[in-house]
């Protein structure tokens, strides 16, 4: 009985700092910085923030859709980053036993390019070439994971083209996939 009393009793309160971590993002970092000190500061509000969000990948990239909705396309970046790290982790690491590759990440990998894109159009000198660095390695070793056991792989290839297109100055050739 204690079991369904704890599926179905009352929800525990909302803690104050899990509202302030959705609400954290309300206020965009100041678009008037440098490129550099922008990113920077962006960088800085994800790792405050995403102490309240660990658990799935889309428990994470929920921070990055809550920061894109208030303009903080920065701090946004760097969750979907993470949260494409945490697939990476469970399809390759995990040996897809848990989760396999699907249409369910597209809002997760879309909500990457689209953050950084984003994040470009704004901070065009923005140094996030280790974003894009770290986030082409998990998506090509997804795509490549996806094609070696028959699943579709043009939601990460594609993933990869948008990048490309969006920061072409970004050096890729020496990145592994």
């Amino acid at each position: 009985m204690q079991f369904f009393s704890r599926l179905f009793g009352p929800k525990p309160a909302v803690s104050s700092e899990a509202v302030r971590a959705d609400t954290d993002a309300v206020d965009p970092i100041d678009n008037s910085l440098p490129d550099n000190e922008w990113l920077a500061r962006s960088e800085a509000r994800y790792k405050e923030m995403v102490q309240h969000r660990w658990g799935s990948p889309e428990t994470v990239a929920q921070g990055g859709k809550v920061c894109y909705g208030y303009g903080d396309f920065g701090t946004a970046l760097f969750f979907y980053q993470k949260s494409i790290d945490m697939l990476h982790t469970n399809y390759l690491f995990n040996q897809m036993r848990s989760r396999q590759p699907s249409a369910a990440d597209a809002w997760i990998v879309d909500g990457y390019t689209s953050s950084l894109g984003a994040s470009l159009a704004m901070h065009p000198a923005a140094p996030i070439d280790n974003s894009v660095r770290e986030v082409t390695h998990r998506l090509r070793t997804i795509a490549t994971s996806c094609e070696q056991v028959g699943l579709p792989s043009q939601l990460y290839r594609g993933a990869l083209r948008q990048m490309a297109i969006d920061a072409p100055h970004v050096k890729l050739d020496d990145v592994l996939g």
